[in-house]
């Protein structure tokens, strides 16, 4: 097989992540820990190679890549070594990408106020880019639909892993399949995430014939992301693709506390997670279930994405056009369609198992 051609639009901590997931076997043989398929769709991950890099923020703008994911703010722990790319990363649309709390620590690019949607697509079209993967701060609205255009225009599928909607939005969604590129979205689950447990969880305790009588879900952090979430206006989008994917798991969560609740910078990159579910059980007994994770955070983003990024090429290849629904209920908080676990994973793996068969 061949590579697969991917830009970045936003260089933090889940691209750095994403970044090093990619160099880590150079061999390419056997698993990894957390990754699921060695091959997707005849790919494997450190067939995937980064050929553009935009973000806003002056400090990273002109540094190859490999030097912007170590620059500040970025809270993403280095586990490995990464030669440099030679990808220098170039000022993005502004647009809304930086407000309430990001504006006392990312300076934009005086740049990033002139880029277009026609200068993003240019350079997606010049460097041949297969994939974009956009991983912009939530609440960044504009820019994330700035950069879903773009991939409209230049023929290149795209992976939102914001909660900002794209799937979601029905002209964009109606524009990937009327222009017959692929789109992943809206908002990306964790590999191993306080919404995949959650969910799995009330599945589990549904199986039973419980039922949930009540259930929270709180999280706190210290890099980037959940400093920007510490804004409620910020927060927002983060909010709903979270009830989302409860609702999706058969609950009526409308009212239920999901989402970011914290800011504690000691914490780097480190997530903590507390979910509580009631349940009613025989005889109306009452089940009270209390869980603690704590996880690093981006890696566990970088797990979806090297999924999401060999789907988006295999798509591709095979000229789906518009969401990739088989796959998204697994992969995204928010798909157009949502699932149960179980359902979202199978769904998942069917995919898997028939772009491997083509």
């Amino acid at each position: 097989m061949g590579e697969i051609r991917v830009a970045l639009a936003g260089i933090g901590s889940c691209a750095s992540s994403l970044v090093q997931t990619a160099g880590l076997t150079p061999a390419g043989t056997g698993p990894m820990n957390g990754i699921m398929y060695a091959r997707i769709g005849g790919y494997r991950v450190n067939d995937i190679r980064f050929v553009a890099a935009f973000d806003v923020d002056r400090r990273k703008v002109g540094l190859d890549v490999v030097k912007a994911i170590a620059s500040p703010p970025v809270a993403a722990v280095l586990h490995v070594d990464v030669e440099p790319t030679g990808v220098i990363v170039e000022p993005g649309p502004l647009f809304d990408g930086v407000g309430g709390n990001l504006e006392g620590v990312i300076e934009p690019h005086p740049t990033s106020r002139e880029v277009t949607v026609d200068d993003v697509a240019d350079r997606l079209t010049e460097v041949a880019a297969d994939v974009l993967v956009c991983l912009l701060p939530t609440g960044s609205t504009r820019a994330v639909q700035a950069y879903a255009r773009a991939a409209v225009k230049a023929g290149v599928a795209f992976v939102n892993a914001t909660p900002e909607p794209v799937a979601h939005e029905p002209e964009l969604a109606a524009a990937f399949v009327a222009g017959g590129v692929p789109l992943l979205g809206d908002d990306l689950r964790s590999h191993l995430g306080a919404t995949t447990l959650h969910t799995a969880l009330i599945e589990l305790l549904q199986s039973r014939g419980l039922s949930v009588v009540n259930t929270y879900q709180l999280n706190v952090g210290g890099n980037t992301d959940f400093l920007n979430l510490s804004d409620p206006g910020r927060a927002a989008g983060k909010v709903r693709t979270k009830r989302s994917a409860l609702s999706a798991a058969g609950i009526d969560a409308s009212t239920v506390s999901a989402g970011p609740n914290g800011f504690v910078e000691f914490l780097g990159d480190e997530k903590t997670c507390f979910i509580s579910i009631e349940a009613a059980s025989v005889l109306d007994s009452n089940l009270v279930l209390d869980v603690r994770m704590r996880v690093e955070d981006s890696p566990n983003a970088a797990g979806v994405l090297v999924n999401a990024v060999r789907i988006a090429k295999a798509a591709a290849e095979r000229g789906h056009a518009g969401s990739v629904d088989e796959v998204c209920a697994f992969l995204f908080k928010n798909p157009p369609q949502g699932a149960p676990e179980s359902v979202g994973i199978r769904r998942f793996r069917e995919y898997v198992d028939s772009v491997a068969r083509d």
